[in-house]
């Protein structure tokens, strides 16, 4: 779309967009990190995701003053990007080796809409994350409720979908308590 519609590469918007991607994903971090406490992360790769935010913590946060100027906090995230990337229903802490989203051996980043948050160990879940899933389990066993006016294959899909995310719900749904 990039390319199509808006220019060409040559145009600079392409690198407009991620660089605005990037200082919305840094604000997103910081807020992370100054309310740390606030927001503990459960999941496959929680212990990851702390450790990255840990580091990041060390070039964002100084003598008690957080980052409010957006060219420095663009600066931080070209050179210590922990490349974790928040979305609605996870929080992707991207390692390449490991992402289900990009098997073409594009290493940029995930891609959200073709995340499979239940089987990648890329995933970490903050509070928003496990309130979603919640919401969209919910929303599975209110279909399967009306279960005359569904066909035997959607029901059984919705079925499997409902166990999977019970399971998973179970497992991941509770955030890692920090220890003292």
């Amino acid at each position: 779309m990039f390319e199509g519609y808006a220019g060409t590469s040559a145009s600079g918007f392409r690198a407009e967009v991620e660089a605005e991607d990037a200082i919305a994903r840094g604000e997103q971090l910081c807020d992370l990190i100054t309310s740390h406490g606030h927001h503990p992360l459960a999941g496959p790769a929680a212990a990851e995701a702390e450790a990255r935010l840990t580091d990041l913590q060390h070039h964002v946060t100084f003598d008690g003053k957080v980052i409010t100027d957006p060219r420095r906090l663009r600066r931080i995230m070209d050179r210590h990007d922990p490349r974790i990337y928040p979305g609605q229903y996870v929080t992707c802490v991207y390692h390449p080796d490991r992402a289900l989203c990009r098997r073409s051996g594009d290493a940029n980043g995930p891609s959200l809409p073709d995340c499979q948050p239940l089987t990648c160990r890329n995933v970490a879940l903050d509070s928003g994350n496990i309130a979603a899933l919640t919401l969209h389990r919910t929303h599975l066993q209110q279909a399967l409720q009306d279960g005359a006016v569904i066909a035997p294959y959607v029901r059984h899909r919705l079925e499997e979908q409902l166990t999977e995310m019970t399971a998973y719900l179970t497992r991941h749904g509770q955030p890692q308590q920090k220890e003292p």
